[in-house]
């Protein structure tokens, strides 16, 4: 890890925008560290932040999925209850709080205007600014129902997935001779995006950026997942050339703030591109774990330190999810071997010697999930774990929002924008 040590220049109270996922819990220890004040807000009772002693107080609030403006309303009452100066968001909570007109809000979130995020997250409006930019992407085109796929030349293999989708959820992959997945719920209110599949190796990043300047940077492969696209191993690694990318893309972002983290995918013939964007908080924030330099770049009010960034060293995984890789991600037995011993000889980034309840009281918060499931009428652990703080606007909002980028698309002009449109309104980049 590089960074200098020292304290950090701010002691600031920090809400989470939720406390369930481990990242939650590592960001909220990693600024304690800091000499921070943390506390989480979430739609769930029990969360493993609320059993951890680098938490002050947790606030159950209503899930923004399902009432946008309860959830707004919690979180003002939590700032005001707590006195909090920042508002990090961990997940797609990001949305609801940006698109808030609540000033208390917007002076504290930790986030850049609402349609920047719009145009990172909608992977069809990234891969357009991409093209736009002259940075490298897998060629695509926007798919608005069933006749668009069957347009696509089936003489090659793409990804198909919602603009607006997350963690690998809905993602077909579509091969010649293959029959079109049937269960693909493309629709005018559900846009997909296809994308020319890319072999090669898969690798993340993520980065905080303040004013433009990035302030902390981590790069890290894509090894062991539960779900075919969400880590749960995490090595540091150097690659100059993603790096590079990195660099030359925000840049264009101009006096950017928030939190940026890309997919991305080296190829064999020396390709470097990038797949898509999350602009909030992702597991790479666990390869900052036990250390507070992280923490001291989102408390900073201008950059005065060195930046930070993961260096190849210490091995960081989410155990209890290690557990749950399923056996075809790994199809031979060396595979599988390897993937035992990463299990066996790297650190938990979930248990903490002088934080045991996250851990302890894991059998019981498995107990309270899988109920939930139940009551859920059968949902998935890791659909049930999203699904509350996920953003997928319909209807009146998704008019309104695709109403904004428009909008905004017009207002850059000057080329930041390629669309050829064909006369069916399909459209290719």
């Amino acid at each position: 890890m590089s960074g200098r040590k020292g304290d950090s220049p701010t002691k600031l109270n920090v809400l989470l925008t939720n406390g369930r996922f481990p990242v939650t819990l590592d960001l909220a220890r990693q600024l304690k560290l800091a000499g921070h004040r943390v506390y989480v807000v979430d739609p769930m009772h029990y969360h493993v932040c609320k059993f951890s002693t680098a938490v002050r107080k947790s606030y159950y609030v209503p899930a923004p999925h399902v009432d946008p403006a309860g959830y707004i309303r919690a979180v003002l009452h939590a700032i005001d209850d707590s006195h909090i100066d920042l508002v990090l968001p961990m997940h797609e909570e990001i949305f609801y709080l940006a698109e808030s007109d609540e000033p208390k809000i917007q002076k504290r979130l930790f986030a850049p205007p609402f349609e920047v995020l719009l145009r990172l997250h909608n992977k069809w409006e990234f891969s357009q600014w991409l093209t736009a930019g002259g940075l490298d992407t897998p060629k695509a085109w926007l798919i608005r129902n069933m006749d668009d796929v069957r347009q696509l030349d089936s003489s090659k293999e793409y990804a198909l997935k919602p603009v607006f989708g997350r963690s690998a959820s809905k993602v077909f992959h579509l091969k010649p001779g293959k029959p079109l997945p049937d269960d693909c719920d493309v629709d005018e209110e559900n846009h997909y995006i296809a994308q020319e599949w890319t072999y090669g190796e898969r690798l993340c990043t993520y980065a905080v950026v303040r004013q433009g300047q990035i302030r902390a940077s981590a790069i890290y492969p894509v090894q062991d997942t539960i779900d075919g696209s969400s880590s749960v191993y995490f090595k540091a690694v150097e690659h100059p050339r993603i790096q590079e990318y990195v660099e030359r893309l925000i840049a264009r972002l101009g006096e950017f703030t928030g939190q940026l983290a890309f997919d991305f995918i080296t190829t064999a013939d020396g390709r470097v591109l990038v797949i898509e964007c999350n602009p909030r908080s992702t597991s790479g924030i666990h390869l900052f774990s036990r250390t507070p330099e992280l923490a001291y770049m989102f408390g900073e009010t201008s950059p005065t330190k060195p930046p930070v960034v993961a260096r190849p060293g210490p091995k960081k995984q989410v155990a209890p999810a290690m557990l749950m890789v399923p056996l075809k991600s790994h199809p031979n037995v060396k595979q599988w071997i390897r993937h035992l011993f990463r299990l066996m000889s790297t650190r938990d980034v979930m248990f903490n010697a002088r934080d045991l309840g996250p851990t302890l009281m894991q059998p019981f918060l498995l107990t309270s999930y899988y109920k939930i499931c139940q009551e859920k009428g059968g949902m998935k652990l890791k659909d049930m774990f999203q699904w509350d703080v996920t953003w997928g606007p319909r209807g009146e909002d998704l008019r309104r929002i695709r109403e904004r980028m428009e909008r905004s698309n017009r207002e850059l002009g000057g080329g930041e924008k390629v669309s050829d449109v064909a006369p069916n309104g399909y459209q290719s980049n």
